[in-house]
């Protein structure tokens, strides 16, 4: 059996989207509840700026807080994020390590 290269390639990508497809909508959700976890605060320094109670030194140094906060929460989607990308790797190289032992029992 020829191994070929082409074919692996793109079992290969089929494998890893596949993981990524299904790992993907977690990474997401992640990111939502991120942004969903600073709603609040972020609408309270919007309404006291919009109300001038207080001034754009003050929301510039709350954002930056926030901004921080939300850094922090990001970084667990991160985690996931990497976590998906190795799984893709993972079961693109699995492909490729199955395609060469099914060519070498071939010859």
């Amino acid at each position: 059996m020829a191994f070929d290269i082409e074919a692996v390639l793109g079992d290969m990508a089929s494998a890893a989207g596949d993981v990524l497809s299904k790992e993907g909508p977690k990474v997401n959700s992640c990111l939502k509840a991120a942004i969903e976890e600073e709603k609040d605060a972020l609408e309270a320094i919007a309404k006291a700026r919009l109300d001038d109670e207080i001034d754009d030194a003050d929301m510039k140094s709350q954002i930056a807080d926030e901004k921080e906060a939300l850094r922090a929460a990001l970084l667990a989607c991160e985690v996931k994020s990497k976590m998906a990308v190795q799984k893709a790797a993972n079961a693109a190289i699995k492909v490729f390590s199955d395609a060469v032992n099914v060519a070498l029992k071939a010859v």
